[in-house]
């Protein structure tokens, strides 16, 4: 019994280690790529932002007029991006905000968006963090996608939203995939509000923690984030969710406080060429010895990296779709594994814990 105990004992460790590993694997391999700390006086960065301007709705009723390199609106001070939305007349609104965004300045595929903020509250406010296409490759929304990093709406503090938009998961149909996280604080503290985005799935994090994850579903209807993306900043007035409850234009001015944003790069992919396919498969994971990797796609070359982005072994296998693999020569410990097809490109990348 004692025997069986121990084993069991350390069976459970190496499970908690492979999924907090889920959330903290890549802290040592991301390679930092764009990023505004806010570390100036006056407007934003104009080589870095831009404006979406108008009044139109934005297809959810908002009440809002978007302004452009207007320091009531959008500036940077005391360290801190400044979006404020107030209550006056302009440009045939009552309401004006900014929303910024990094349309042809910062435009990614693939990697870790790091945003830390803090939200205004209030009946009617809706602050968010989100991203659009650069190049629409798929068609009109929600053909191309959406990622919606974080979402708040004021009449409901202290949760946030999490949610991604495809043509086959959306608001319009109801049918989007979200998920929420209770952040009690949100509109006193700053939180760092993240994804980390691979070809076969994006992870949502609040401060660090790991809670909705979206799978490749292997068809672009499902899944067209293989395709560049950009980034925005805003405060909406009302619409079709923030205002659901009405608009209190007591809470006027409000403002998101941005401390940071940073865009990251996984260095062990770094200039191959990702494809996006289905999800690599492990078996067993944790492993001993011997494991099982399976995918969608033919495949002939597995690298194994360590958590500071060294290669530490290369394995060629027979080009199928299936192989097994022993490890009984590395070394206790979290890995990555890249798999490669016969011209070099990644078809996928998956976490490993080896035990002993």
């Amino acid at each position: 019994m004692k025997k069986i105990a121990l084993g069991y004992k350390f069976f459970m460790i190496y499970i908690v280690l492979f999924i907090c590993s889920n959330t903290y694997l890549h802290a040592q391999t991301w390679e930092l790529k764009w990023s505004d700390e806010f570390d100036y006086t006056g407007l934003p960065d104009n080589t870095k932002w831009g404006y979406d301007v108008g009044g139109s709705g934005w297809g959810n009723n908002e009440l809002q007029y978007y302004t452009s390199f207007r320091s009531e609106n959008s500036r940077v001070e005391s360290g801190n991006l400044i979006i404020e939305a107030r209550k006056e007349v302009y440009g045939g609104k009552n309401y004006t905000s900014a929303r910024l965004i990094t349309n042809n300045t910062g435009d990614w595929k693939y990697g870790r968006i790091e945003v830390k903020a803090k939200l205004p509250g209030g009946k009617g406010s809706w602050p968010a963090i989100w991203m659009l296409p650069t190049d629409w490759v798929y068609g009109s929304w929600p053909k191309s996608g959406e990622v919606d990093i974080m979402e708040y709406v004021g009449y409901d503090p202290g949760i946030i939203h999490g949610s991604i938009h495809t043509d086959a998961y959306n608001w319009v149909n109801n049918t989007q995939k979200t998920s929420s996280r209770t952040v009690a604080d949100a509109e006193t503290a700053f939180h760092v509000y993240s994804i980390d985005w691979y070809p076969n799935k994006m992870e949502f994090f609040v401060d660090g923690t790991l809670y909705f994850t979206f799978i490749n579903g292997g068809t672009w209807q499902k899944w067209p984030f293989d395709q560049r993306f950009h980034l925005l900043l805003n405060i909406a007035v009302g619409g079709n969710w923030g205002g659901a409850q009405g608009v209190d234009d007591n809470i006027f001015p409000i403002k998101m406080e941005v401390d940071y944003v940073r865009v990251y790069q996984d260095i062990t992919l770094s200039g191959l060429n990702l494809v996006d396919l289905n999800p690599v498969e492990l078996y067993p994971n944790p492993v001993k010895d011997i494991v099982t990797i399976s995918s969608a796609y033919n495949f002939n070359q597995i690298d194994i990296y360590s958590l500071s982005g060294q290669k530490v072994k290369s394995y060629l296998v027979m080009n199928d779709k299936l192989a097994e693999l022993n490890l009984g020569v590395l070394k206790e410990g979290v890995y990555s594994l890249v798999i490669k097809k016969n011209n070099g490109e990644v078809i996928g990348h998956h976490k490993l814990v080896k035990s002993k």
